[in-house]
């Protein structure tokens, strides 16, 4: 038997257990962008997307909504055409570029 065993056995039960809590929390952000939205503290994504792609092409690769000093930013992972990979940051509610962080 596998040395590792019974520390596999702790992780996959300690996903078991958290997974849920992590669904939870999905579907409260889920939630919250919905109420953001809907009361017009934030744009579109798909807005936000159109206007990126146009000054940064590429693979959207992952999109966050975060909180960043008390302002609401759409935090998205570009792989640029220029196999470089870029963190765009936009003001959520104004759809304005705030600045760009490039992965080493």
């Amino acid at each position: 038997m596998n040395s590792n065993y019974p520390i596999m056995h702790v992780l996959l039960t300690a996903f078991m257990i958290l997974s849920p809590l992590q669904v939870a929390m999905a579907d409260d952000d889920y939630i919250e962008a919905r109420r953001l939205l809907d009361s017009g503290e934030i744009q579109p994504l798909e807005v936000i997307l159109k206007n990126v792609r146009q000054i940064f092409p590429g693979k959207v690769l992952e999109v966050e909504l975060e909180k960043e000093d008390k302002q609401i930013v759409y935090e998205i992972e570009i792989l640029g055409d220029d196999g470089v990979i870029k963190e765009v940051y936009i003001d959520a509610k104004t759809g304005k570029h705030l600045f760009t962080k490039e992965d080493d």
